[in-house]
């Protein structure tokens, strides 16, 4: 097997998650972090998904050691006059690695436990060496300039890893990061001296609180210390200017009053922090020798803790990328393709989710300027010119008459529907058995509209299988596998398919085939388990239409999806 040299910028977990990926992949690797540690991060609301990751990365025992906060679930008091919500994390255990909970961490203590492992494992960890350069133009190999000692090295590797978070030196000498014009807010947070005022299943939740200014982030980071943030609109920044960030951060908590009820009288034990200009992504993620990771990447806003999932997972999948190039430089593009690609689909899958609970939103608190900025009610809505998902919005709104772009939001209130509590109140007497209901009616009702469908059409005149690659859940090597596609390019990525199904979806050109038809044919094959969810994600991404006996069209609402929680995680 060949093996790369990888150099890695920056120790936080998307750096020491891909240089432990690397190294279980039998690379070379080391990582230059400009800072010591421990130093101070926010974030510290994790998902399910990343606990997967660090499981199958044989950190488990240690992290149960730490005696985290242990995360359910994520409760919303989103919208005026709405009930709480709550996103539960609760899912079969189809796999070891699979996770009904997350942790809610200090990411100094946290971080400091994954780069201690980093070490422990033999990986060469530089410290206080901040990246001054980074050359790329060559095309077989990376040269850095590091500052050590106040001295300026040089480092040749194979490849290299920009994990260096917002302040990435690479991503800055490329020019490649686009700061969003929907998600134009900043945070100013500080820490409360709490205990955590819920027992059973609120205990350990994040709160997310809308008020007519933003919303309030309140995490549980320890037994006794919430993170509370709130996040606002840039046109506040002047009046952080002229209030100063302490009496603005407690003037501005002061209006949320659900927040502020669970607060009570806590004291404030930390100083006021600010971010300004989280919301961004980038042209592209990788090119020839070079992969941007995490923050490096892109950030979008913190409503549903992804930042530290987007993170791993792309650290996963860029060591994922360097082992498959590394042994077959042939499928260098292709592989750059696949990350570019995956990347930026699970990037727009939290922007799309984002916007649509900030539309929900936005129509039931009171009008606002912060919430005036985050409705969408029009199908030429400039900020949202580069987002593919928007763009898929447009087209729905304007081929399909049943549909409109004003059903939206609904696709928010499905889901929170789901998650409602049975009172107006946050109590100890949630549960998540209470949300069981609502998860068997809309079961139920998704069932009844696809036994609806007595005739499935193909988008084109032609199925055929696309070459693809599935990062494997175990060894993490990136494995070719493929997908069912039109002539078009038009694909379902999520589940890779075989020759055997290929010649099921070729028999819907040539005859009428039932919902549960299809289903039954799948099933046969061996994806009993799967088999109604393949043609839910075909008919999601445009390559199946269903119609009723009466030849009405069937529409499927599509899910709001993200990835890190459930059984499906991309890695």
């Amino acid at each position: 097997m060949k093996r790369s040299k990888i150099s890695i910028i920056g120790a936080g977990p998307a750096g020491c998650v891909a240089a432990l990926t690397l190294d279980k992949l039998g690379h070379e690797v080391e990582v230059f972090e400009r800072d010591h540690f421990p130093r101070y991060r926010v974030g510290e609301s994790f998902l399910p998904g990343t606990m997967s990751i660090l499981n199958r990365l044989g950190m488990q025992e240690k992290i149960d050691s730490k005696n985290y906060v242990k995360k359910p679930s994520a409760t919303f008091l989103w919208g005026q006059d709405q009930a709480p919500w709550t996103f539960s994390f609760s899912t079969p255990k189809t796999a070891p690695w699979i996770f009904d909970h997350a942790i809610q961490v200090k990411r100094e203590d946290f971080d400091q436990l994954l780069l201690d492992e980093v070490r422990e494992r033999g990986i060469a960890v530089h410290e206080g060496t901040p990246v001054a350069d980074v050359d790329i133009s060559a095309e077989d190999r990376v040269t850095m300039t590091v500052r050590q000692d106040g001295v300026k090295r040089a480092v040749q590797s194979d490849f290299v890893i920009d994990a260096g978070g917002s302040n990435s030196p690479l991503a800055r000498r490329l020019k490649v990061r686009r700061y969003d014009e929907f998600y134009k807010n900043f945070a100013v947070w500080s820490y409360f001296n709490l205990e955590d005022p819920f027992e059973n299943g609120l205990k350990g939740t994040t709160y997310s609180i809308t008020f007519e200014d933003g919303w309030v982030w309140m995490i549980p980071v320890k037994d006794d210390l919430y993170s509370v943030g709130l996040v606002v609109d840039r046109s506040k920044a002047a009046q952080v200017k002229e209030l100063g960030p302490e009496r603005f951060y407690r003037e501005t908590l002061a209006k949320a009053t659900r927040a502020t009820e669970i607060l009570g009288d806590a004291e404030m034990v930390d100083e006021v922090r600010i971010v300004h200009d989280w919301s961004y992504d980038s042209a592209h993620f990788s090119a020839d020798r070079y992969f941007l990771c995490g923050d490096a990447a892109c950030f979008t806003d913190p409503l549903f803790s992804q930042g530290v999932h987007l993170a791993t997972q792309s650290a996963v999948s860029a060591a994922a990328a360097i082992d498959r190039i590394t042994q077959n430089e042939d499928e260098q593009e292709a592989v750059h393709a696949w990350y570019n690609r995956t990347y930026r689909e699970t990037y727009e899958q939290y922007h799309e989710f984002l916007a649509s609970f900030y539309t929900f939103a936005s129509f039931t608190e009171p009008d606002s300027e912060f919430w005036r900025k985050r409705r969408i009610s029009e199908s030429d809505d400039e900020r949202l010119e580069r987002q593919e998902w928007f763009d898929r919005l447009v087209k729905a709104d304007r081929d399909d008459a049943s549909w409109s772009i004003g059903d939206f939001r609904d696709r928010a209130s499905t889901m929170i529907a789901i998650g409602s509590h049975q009172r107006m109140e946050l109590t100890d007497e949630f549960t998540d058995d209470e949300l069981n209901a609502a998860r068997v009616r809309w079961i139920s009702e998704l069932t009844k509209q696809l036994n609806r469908i007595k005739r499935l059409e193909w988008n084109g005149s032609e199925v055929r299988l696309e070459p693809h690659y599935k990062v494997e859940p175990l060894s993490f090597r990136l494995e070719p596998k493929q997908v069912l596609a039109n002539e078009d390019g038009r694909d379902m990525v999520k589940w890779p398919l075989e020759e055997v199904h290929l010649d099921i979806f070729k028999t819907v050109l040539k005859e009428d085939v039932d919902y549960k038809t299809l289903v039954r044919r799948l099933s046969e094959t061996g994806r009993q388990e799967l088999s109604s969810q393949i043609v839910i994600r075909l008919m999601e991404a445009g390559l199946l239409k269903g119609y009723d006996k009466n030849g009405e069209r069937v529409v499927i609402q599509d899910r709001l999806r993200f990835d890190g929680v459930g059984v499906e995680y991309e890695v």
